[in-house]
């Protein structure tokens, strides 16, 4: 029974990420998107380093389509459906790394400072992959120090959407929908940043993407 559910299980791996993948891609290339606030990202650019984009965990898979074919590289957990993740994200020119809070988060951190310091983007979400939603965490603002890259905070809205019952309330756009993506201004946390100083950060962190989710809700108002 178990080999005939990993036989399964392989063949569902090369035929559905690809599929997922598509599928994505041409849902969301049906939208018509509005950008605000990209002199930010600009700005962020032009300081020589690499960016770190950050966002809810509920703007995932408009912002990851949005950022596709970047060589980003977003850190994935190492369960089963981690690897449908990787996979489907590979396929949008994607790199990922396998990790999580407590179970290889580690090393994965280390593949994406290395990744980062190399002057390649990396990605980030703020409110972590269990929450709680709309609550940054510090481990962003730490990634950040280490690497001495600028936190680059991004949200997004679309009307009409659906919105999934999941603790996060992922959002994913329909067919048409209208997509705001709005940048905030760059975050900076200083190499010998104190405990305060991170604090400090996440909590700005975490209030202007809660602002820039509200920027782009407004954007769509008719």
């Amino acid at each position: 029974m178990n080999s005939e559910y990993n036989h399964l299980y392989a063949k569902s791996m090369s035929f559905f990420p690809p599929l997922i993948a598509m599928a994505m891609q041409f849902l969301h290339h049906t939208c018509d998107f509005k950008v605000i606030g990209q002199e930010y990202e600009k700005e962020a650019l032009t300081a020589g380093r690499s960016i770190i984009y950050t966002t809810w965990h509920f703007a995932f898979p408009g912002v990851v389509y949005y950022f596709r074919n970047r060589n980003g590289m977003l850190m994935v957990s190492k369960s089963r459906d981690g690897e449908w993740a990787s996979r489907v994200l590979w396929r949008l020119g994607y790199q990922t790394v396998r990790g999580s809070t407590g179970k290889g988060g580690g090393a994965a951190l280390r593949h994406i400072i290395a990744h980062i310091r190399a002057g390649n983007p990396g990605g980030f979400i703020a409110d972590g992959s269990q929450g709680p939603a709309l609550v940054a965490q510090k481990g962003i603002m730490l990634l950040a120090r280490y690497t001495r890259a600028p936190l680059v905070p991004v949200s997004m809205a679309a009307h009409p959407c659906w919105r999934f019952r999941s603790w996060d309330r992922t959002l994913l756009v329909k067919p048409f929908s209208r997509v705001a993506i709005v940048f905030g201004p760059p975050i900076w946390v200083g190499e010998r940043a104190s405990h305060a100083d991170i604090e400090n950060g996440r909590q700005q962190l975490q209030k202007c993407l809660n602002e820039l989710t509200r920027t782009a809700d407004a954007a769509l108002v008719i």
